[in-house]
């Protein structure tokens, strides 16, 4: 039996090693593709279309391996899911820096998202098994944050490489956020080898008491919106910017930075509110913030609003995740917490796989992004008002307060 303070150190080295996988495996792989986008583009000849197909693919790999990674982390346990996806991210990564066509770039685009939700959903999914309920947003918001310090990491890194390499740089960018991923893996599996119940498996993966939960159905179409609205905000943030709005790809970059470190307190920040007012309340309170902050984005030619909706999106980036964590765990416990945000994260996965295909080939047609971010704010409004219709109650818990 592990003593008060050894427990304690042990849940903060888990939550630590979750904070990295989430940086490799969104922070990194997903996130970073914003602002290596336009120089990416502009090398290999490709459409904004061709752009938004690979982003959508990246997010299909993510949705059908969320599903399965989470059911497996129940089964099988966390550790195995969570670095095995991890090194698949960061090989993958690895590859894109030698692609030469598109072909080649959408398919491992694709192998990084299915390494990227195997990743995220046992990482995000680990506060069930080592935090109290009253803690469990605060802790699934510190593990979300390594989002944020993807965003900051690649907002300066990337346009540094390009300024230094030409139009080698995004090539040496993919390589070295593909190393540190790969460093972050071997971290995760010292860390988590000496972690006793990094997930209680039973051998059964508790798809059929998540999938016959109807407040989970509602919940996940709730989540279905936050895929579809902030993808389209987070793809084409750099290529509107850089390609539309005229600005340099260096002011670009201080953006998105300004972005990612804004988003480092989003999660523990919205965690911590949703463990005081509740979960539905607080998916509310996130989702019309970020309604406005993309109604704003799509005034591109007022500076004002473009500055408005960076910090309003900033401070709330990365809690729509945080707080659905939380409420799986809160719901099923910590048996059938992966499963849960698997399932859940199938909706997500959906929305988020649709969003940047429509939005490249709307650019492509009018020739503007303005039509996709309004469209993408009045879906954000419309998943405010949908939680605070379906989530207004309690949930039930299944597990105890320790």
């Amino acid at each position: 039996m592990m003593c008060k303070f050894e427990r304690v150190l042990q849940s903060y080295l888990i939550i630590f090693s979750g904070h990295l996988a989430v940086l490799g495996s969104l922070g990194f792989a997903r996130f970073g593709y914003s602002m290596i986008l336009p120089s990416m583009k502009e090398s290999l000849g490709l459409t904004y279309t061709q752009m938004g197909i690979m982003a959508s693919g990246n997010f299909s790999g993510y949705m059908v391996f969320a599903v399965l990674g989470g059911l497996l982390a129940s089964k099988y346990g966390a550790r195995v899911v969570m670095t095995t996806s991890l090194a698949l991210v960061g090989v993958s990564m690895l590859l894109t820096g030698f692609v030469e066509n598109f072909t080649q770039a959408l398919i491992l685009r694709c192998l990084a998202g299915v390494g990227s939700g195997g990743a995220n959903i046992s990482a995000m999914a680990l506060p069930a098994s080592w935090v109290s309920t009253r803690r469990r947003g605060s802790a699934s918001g510190l593990i979300a944050s390594g989002s944020g310090v993807g965003l900051v990491s690649t907002g300066f890194l990337v346009p540094i490489l390009n300024e230094n390499f030409g139009g080698l740089g995004w090539r040496y960018s993919w390589l070295l956020l593909g190393v540190l991923t790969l460093i972050f893996t071997i971290i995760c599996s010292i860390i988590m080898r000496g972690g006793l119940r990094v997930s209680r498996r039973d051998g059964t993966s508790g798809w059929r008491e998540v999938g016959a939960d109807i407040m989970l159905w509602r919940v996940g179409i709730i989540y279905f919106m936050f895929g579809l609205s902030y993808v389209i905000y987070i793809t084409f943030f750099g290529a509107y910017l850089v390609k539309e709005i005229g600005l340099t790809e260096q002011y670009a970059g201080e953006l998105w930075a300004l972005v990612g470190l804004l988003s480092l307190f989003s999660g523990p920040l919205w965690g911590h509110i949703s463990d005081k007012i509740g979960r539905g309340y607080t998916l509310t309170l996130i989702y019309f913030t970020q309604s406005i902050s993309l109604l704003l984005f799509a005034q591109g030619s007022v500076m004002m609003s473009i500055g408005v909706s960076v910090i309003l999106f900033g401070v709330t980036a990365w809690s729509i995740p945080t707080v659905v964590a939380a409420y799986s765990g809160d719901h099923f416990g910590s048996r059938l917490a992966s499963s849960a945000l698997g399932f859940l994260t199938l909706f997500f996965g959906i929305g988020q796989s649709i969003g940047p295909t429509v939005a490249g080939h709307i650019a492509d047609v009018t020739g503007t992004f303005t039509s996709t971010f309004l469209l993408s704010s009045s879906i954000a409004a419309a998943g405010g008002i949908l939680s605070i219709l379906t989530m207004r109650g309690k949930v039930r818990l299944l597990e105890s307060t320790r």
